[in-house]
Formats: structure tokens, sequence, C-alpha cells
């Protein structure tokens, strides 16, 4: 093909092209139907390839500069978003996501069965079932051993002690130190059980089961104290010091497995296509996934800080535990009504 003939049969498409960037570029990308979206991507790709051909008819043609300014323009505009998508952020968490989120439900509920196992291994394990004195230093040594180091239990007081939860006591600042230490671990489990999936799945799941593992332990302190002085409310603390932004905080904990899993598939399961493909592919919906944890941690840390940890008071137990309970059907609703029907604003590939 001279060049000429070149000229006469491609110079439609690229003016073709040029129209949608005018567009494009003063509205962005969402103002192109999807037929046009479709023309555009084609009109680009096909520009690309003219300008490798171009370049070998000629060096420094105005044509060659031509299409070497329209193709750049067209990537800036497909690759270099310069303002972030408020409304679209917007509209995935509140759409968008929950879609996500039942599409792999059945991670979720694996994550949430490998951290409802480790919690009843860990109770089983440190509760003393027996009363007699092996079995309350088996239970012992089991919760010195399974909780994380440097991190101190609750020990009801003996005959003629003062209160460990009273004003003279250090229960105040114990359940303040320890309500903070729950929230930051939860943060740096949901972030390392995404992360971890890399490790085929391995690190996820022992993270799903640690985290259990330590709710389940000091559930069983806690209850043990309260048998042993019946007349403070130790579990009960326990309880209200966690449900109310528990109900956020371990659902994020689990997406986070959930996300790792889905990780750890993409690398272990055989497609017909190529595996560096399919880990790309799931990889892009973890992340997705795993990003509508950080709003649920952002509301966890806000009812942690002005419900679990406020005094009884200003909020009753009972006033936490209905908290709670709102939180808990509001999640609800949020992943499981929301986002049916077609969202204008998320499809499968992720864009």
């Amino acid at each position: 093909m001279d060049l000429s003939t070149f000229l006469h049969e491609r110079r439609p498409a690229w003016r073709r092209l040029e129209e949608l960037l005018e567009r494009a570029e003063s509205s962005g990308l969402p103002c192109l139907n999807e037929d046009e979206v479709v023309e555009f991507g084609n009109l680009y790709r096909r520009t690309a390839s003219d300008l490798n051909q171009a370049q070998t008819f000629v060096s420094g043609d105005t044509t060659v500069r031509f299409l070497n300014d329209l193709v750049a323009r067209a990537y800036l505009l497909i690759y270099g978003k310069t303002k972030i998508d408020l409304r679209g952020m917007v509209m995935f968490l509140v759409w968008g996501w929950p879609a996500v989120f039942r599409r792999y439900l059945p991670h979720f509920l694996l994550a949430g069965a490998l951290f409802t196992f480790g919690a009843a291994f860990g109770f089983l394990a440190c509760f003393p079932w027996l009363k007699d004195k092996a079995s309350v230093e088996a239970a012992h040594n089991a919760q010195s051993f399974l909780l994380p180091t440097g991190m101190s239990t609750i020990q009801p007081r003996e005959e003629g002690e003062k209160d460990p939860t009273g004003e003279e006591g250090r229960g105040s600042d114990y359940y303040a130190a320890f309500s903070l230490f729950l929230f930051t671990h939860n943060v740096t489990v949901t972030l390392f059980a995404f992360a971890l999936g890399i490790t085929f799945g391995v690190g996820t799941v022992w993270f799903m089961f640690e985290n259990g593992l330590m709710l389940g332990v000091l559930a069983a302190i806690f209850l043990e104290a309260e048998m042993k002085d019946r007349g403070h409310h130790y579990f009960l603390t326990f309880v209200t010091g966690i449900v109310p932004h528990g109900v956020l905080e371990i659902p994020a904990c689990l997406i986070g497995g959930a996300a790792g899993l889905l990780l750890a598939q993409g690398m272990i399961r055989a497609r017909p296509w190529p595996r560096r493909q399919e880990l790309a592919r799931l990889g892009k919906e973890a992340f997705l996934l795993v990003s509508g944890a950080i709003p649920l941690l952002l509301v966890a840390g806000l009812l942690e800080a002005g419900v679990a940890r406020a005094p009884d008071q200003f909020f009753p137990s009972m006033v936490k535990l209905t908290v709670a309970c709102v939180f808990g059907v509001l999640f609800l609703i949020y992943t499981l009504l929301l986002g049916w029907g077609k969202n204008p604003y998320y499809r499968r590939d992720g864009t």
C-alpha cells in the first residue's frame, strides 16, 4: 500500500476518533454510550497500529505527528485519569459492592467457618470445665500459651481483695487497652489476611483461625472470672465491650479473609486460559471485595470509641447491645438487599 492510498483509507477513522476524543475530553468517557465506547476502543487500537505503519513511510511527516498526538490523547484519557470520580466511588460502595460481596459469599462463609472453629477451639481449651486443681491449672496454662505475648488477663478478686475493676483497680484502663488492641489487631488481620492470599491461602487460613482463637480464649477467661465472682458482671462487660463494634469489625476481617481466599483461588485453580491471567482477574475482584471492608472498619472505630468504651452511666449494657443489633441488621440489609439489578457503575470486569 502506497502512502496516498494509506492516508485516503485511514483518514475517516482518525477523524472519527478525534471527534469522540473531543467529546470525551470535555465531558468524560461516561458521555459516550455503550456502542461509542466500543467504537472508541477499536479506533484507538487501529490508530495506534496506523501510527506504527506511518512511521515506516516517512520520519517527521505531519501525519506521523498528528497520529502520535491522537494516540497520546486517547491513551491519557483511558489510563491517565487525573480526578477522582467521587460519585462513582459512592455509587459503587452503595450499589456495586454488595453485588461483589454476594458473588463471593462462599469465600466469606469459609472465612467465617475458620474464625468460628478458632473461637470454639480457644474457648474449649481455656475454660476449666472441671473444678479440680489440675483442670484449672491446665486451662490457665492454655490461656498463657494461646494469648498474645504481653496481653494481661483479668483475674477475679480473692476474698478480702479490692475490686480489680473498680476505681482503685486497673479495670477501666484494662478495658480501654483491650478495646484498642482488638481494633488495631482486626485492622491488621483484615489487610494481612488479604495480602497473604499470595501464600496460596495458607497465611489467610491461619489468620482467620488465629483471630477467632484469641476471641474464644478471652471469652473463656471472662466467663471463668464471672463464675468465680458472682457479684461482678465480667462476662457482660466483655460482651458489651466487643459486640457494638464487633458486628462490623469482625465481618470486615472476614471480608479480608474472603479476599485472600479468592486471591489464592486464582493461583491454584487451573483454567483454560493462562494462570497469570486468572490471577490478574481474580486479584482485581479480590481488591474490590476488600475495599468494602474499609468503610466498615471506619464505622466500627466510631462505634468502639463512642459506644463500646463509653462508661455504663452514659451507655448502659442494654443500650450497647441494642446499638449492636441495629448495626448488625443494617449490615445484613446492606449486603443482602442492595445492589440487585443492573448497575451502571460496575461491571464484572471491574470497570
